[in-house]
C-alpha cells in the first residue's frame, strides 16, 4: 500500500475543499476537512511503518498507541497494545497532542470507521485553534472531549461528569449506525464523517462562553494585580525571529508565557550578573517538528551545533541549555551568535 498512501499523502488534489471525498486506490476514499486532507479506506488496519511520513492513524488503523517522530507517523489509538483502563480514548490522546504543540497542517490523517470518539478526534485536527490560548470554545471543547472520551473509553457504564454535554453530542451530530466496508461504503463514510464534523464545530460554536462556574477558555481566574501569584503577561521580550522560531530574553523562567503565546519552539535568555549568558533551548514537546533541540550527540541538532562551539551544552530532545560552569558562569556566547547557529541548524533540517 506504500505507493497508494504515498499519492494519498500529497495535498494537491486531495479532495475537495467544500469536504466531498474523491476515490483513490484500493477501496478507499480521500477528502479534505477544511485544510486537513484525510484517507478514509473501511476495516483499513496496518503497521506504523506501513504509512508515509507525516501520517495520522485514528482510532483503530494502527492498533495502540504509537509516536514515530523521526518520520513523523502518529498513532492515537486505545483498542490494541494497551490497556484500556489507563489509555485514554482517541480524542483524548489527540487534545493532549494539539496542547502540547502538534501542528496537524502538515499530516495526512487515516480513519477506518466514523463514530463519535473518531468523528472528534478529526473535528479536533481539522480545528486545532478551538484549543488555542485565547479562543473562546477552548474550555467548553475540553469539557466535551472529556465527556465522549471517558464513554467511548469505558462504555455506558461510565458515568461521565456532564451528561448534559453528551446528550447534546449525541443530540446534534449524526453518527452512522453501521460499520463501513468496500469501495461504495468508503464514499459513504467520508460523507458520514464530512456532516459529523460540520456538526461537530456547529456544537463547538455555541458552546463559546458556556462552563461550570468559570471563564470560557477553562483557566482559573486571575485577579487584578496578578494576586494570584502569576507573572504579568509581559514578562518576556522577543529579541529575535527564526524561521519558525523565536529568540526572547526574560527576568525569570517564562517559557510558559512562550508558550500560551502561540510560541512552541524557542530559545529563552537571561544575562548574568558575570558577564555570562543562561540560555535554555525548548520546544513544547516531541510532537513540535522542524526543531531538532537534541541531545548532543546526534547530528544535526541545535545543541550538537552549540556544543561543538562551546563544550558544555546538553540535553535532551525537547529542552536543554547553556554550560553550567563552576562558581554559576554560563555561556560565554553572545545572543545574536547563537541565533545564528541555532537557525543554521533549522534551516538544515528543513
Amino acid at each position: 500500500m506504500s505507493d497508494r498512501d504515498e499519492k494519498d499523502n500529497d495535498r494537491d488534489g486531495a479532495g475537495h475543499e467544500d469536504g466531498t471525498a474523491v476515490a483513490v486506490g484500493g477501496g478507499g476514499w480521500r477528502l479534505l476537512v477544511g485544510d486537513l486532507p484525510l484517507v478514509v479506506v473501511p476495516g483499513l488496519v496496518v503497521e506504523l511503518r506501513e504509512l508515509p511520513p507525516y501520517s495520522i492513524a485514528l482510532d483503530g488503523v494502527v492498533q495502540g498507541p504509537a509516536l514515530d517522530l523521526r518520520a513523523r507517523r502518529l498513532s492515537f489509538d486505545h483498542h490494541g497494545a494497551c490497556i484500556r483502563l489507563v489509555t485514554t480514548a482517541t480524542c483524548r490522546q489527540v487534545t493532549d497532542a494539539l496542547l502540547l504543540g502538534l501542528d496537524p497542517r502538515r499530516y495526512t490523517v487515516y480513519v477506518n470507521d466514523v463514530d463519535a470518539d473518531t468523528a472528534l478526534a478529526v473535528a479536533l485536527l481539522a480545528h486545532p485553534g478551538w484549543l488555542a490560548a485565547a479562543s473562546p470554545v477552548r474550555g467548553p471543547v475540553r469539557r466535551l472531549v472529556e465527556a465522549v472520551a471517558g464513554r467511548d473509553a469505558h462504555g455506558p457504564a461510565y458515568p461521565v461528569a456532564e451528561p448534559g454535554l453528551l446528550a447534546a453530542f449525541a443530540a446534534r451530530v449524526p453518527l452512522p449506525s453501521r460499520a463501513g466496508g468496500g469501495g461504495g461504503d468508503a464514499a459513504r463514510m467520508a460523507a458520514d464523517l464530512s456532516r459529523c464534523v460540520a456538526a461537530i464545530a456547529e456544537l463547538a460554536s455555541g458552546l463559546a462562553g458556556t462552563g461550570p462556574g468559570g471563564p470560557a477558555d477553562g483557566s482559573d481566574p486571575v485577579p487584578a494585580g496578578d494576586q494570584a501569584g502569576r507573572r504579568p503577561a509581559a514578562s518576556f521580550r522577543i529579541t529575535h525571529a527564526g524561521t519558525g522560531w523565536v529568540m526572547a530574553t526574560s527576568d525569570t523562567d517564562a517559557f510558559d508565557r512562550v508558550y500560551e503565546a502561540g510560541h512552541t519552539r524557542a530559545v529563552m535568555w537571561r544575562p548574568l550578573p558575570d558577564g555570562s549568558t543562561a540560555y535554555t533551548v525548548g520546544r513544547r514537546s516531541d510532537l513540535v517538528d522542524g526543531f531538532p533541540v537534541g541531545p548532543v550527540a546526534e547530528p544535526g541538532t541545535i545543541l550538537g551545533a552549540l556544543a561543538a562551539r562551546e563544550p558544555g551544552w546538553g540535553g535532551g530532545s525537547s529542552i536543554g541549555g547553556a554550560p553550567r560552569r563552576p562558581g554559576g558562569s554560563r555561556s560565554s556566547l553572545r545572543p545574536d551568535e547563537v541565533f545564528t547557529i541555532v537557525e543554521a541548524a533549522v534551516t538544515a533540517a528543513g
